[in-house]
């Protein structure tokens, strides 16, 4: 297992750099400049800026630069804020979009699981019909137009809850539905097909020949066995949807890392967006080692050592 471990991190670093390295020269060949009126300026102003930051410097020195700074903790300043550390900015903002898709991920797995078991054991009933129709409703639905109407509807119009904010429990609940939705479905669906597969094996049959109730059976042996395979989805779709919320921070004003992504985006400021790139890279990397080991824990079938079944 530690072969294995050392093998997967090794991968990361490998993964990692190549993200870093494609997002660096992304940022290179984006049209136009990061510095705000760039069309007011003469030539020789912009070309003093340029100077000034080191963007006038060849590609290579530049990447040999950034990576050296990387290294040493530093991202770069914000052009759109006065050069704050992207580091500091990052560290505040990012704990709000990371709550934000953790809850979000926590009532959708519940209610997604939940769904999913009954579905699976009702299959062709009404119930299962019903599970399958709403998860394609939800599914087919964007989040960003699920919380248009929730605002509209719930704050707007009814007004229970805040129409923007972050700031109180009840600020949370909109934002986290919207997203919280997406999940469940997705969850629900896979959760279906586990349930469906596990409940036409044979030790299912078997265990209802030998006469334990149908209660018994479905807990102790569909849903525990149906249950391994979701740590492989639950695991990088967390990931997707802390990085994924960035519509919904902006429709919530919510003053996460995600809507401060897309304004980085329209400036031009490369530091921020190469540093939030890179941050999502790592949440995703990182998310996906852990599912490894972890899968390789809870089944016993599979030896992470040598990643072939018992």
């Amino acid at each position: 297992m530690g072969r294995y471990i050392l093998k997967r991190v090794g991968y990361m670093l490998v993964t990692f750099y190549v993200v870093v390295t494609l997002t660096f020269l992304a940022m290179k060949m984006l049209p136009g400049t990061p510095f705000k009126f760039a069309n007011r300026l003469t030539p020789e102003q912009l070309n003093q800026l340029k100077h000034y930051y080191g963007l006038d410097q060849p590609i290579p020195v530049q990447y040999v630069h950034y990576i050296w700074n990387m290294l040493h903790g530093d991202l770069g300043g914000s052009f759109q804020y006065g050069m704050q550390p992207v580091t500091e900015f990052l560290a505040q903002r990012f704990p709000i979009s990371m709550q934000l898709g953790i809850e979000s991920m926590i009532i959708g797995t519940i209610l997604g699981i939940v769904l999913g078991i009954i579905s699976g054991i009702y299959r062709g009933r009404f119930l299962d019909w019903g599970t399958v129709t709403l998860t394609v409703v939800f599914i087919s639905i964007p989040s960003f137009i699920f919380a248009a109407i929730l605002q509209y509807c719930f704050s707007v119009q009814i007004r229970i809850f805040p129409v923007i904010g972050w700031d109180t429990p009840m600020t949370h609940v909109l934002p986290v539905i919207s997203i919280g939705v997406g999940v469940m479905a997705s969850i629900a669906r896979f959760m279906r097909t586990e349930m469906v597969e596990v409940l036409g094996q044979d030790y299912i049959i078997t265990a209802q020949a030998k006469g334990l109730s149908t209660p018994a059976v479905i807990y102790k042996h569909a849903i525990r066995n149906a249950m391994i395979p979701i740590v492989t989805v639950i695991g990088p779709m967390t990931a997707a949807v802390v990085t994924g919320s960035l519509v919904i921070e902006n429709i919530f004003a919510i003053p996460g890392i995600g809507s401060q992504f897309i304004d980085a985006i329209i400036t031009n400021d490369y530091p921020m967006i190469m540093g939030t790139t890179e941050l999502y890279a790592a949440l995703f990397i990182v998310t996906i080692f852990i599912v490894d080991i972890l899968y390789g824990v809870i089944d016993p079938r599979i030896r992470v050592s040598g990643g072939k079944p018992a």
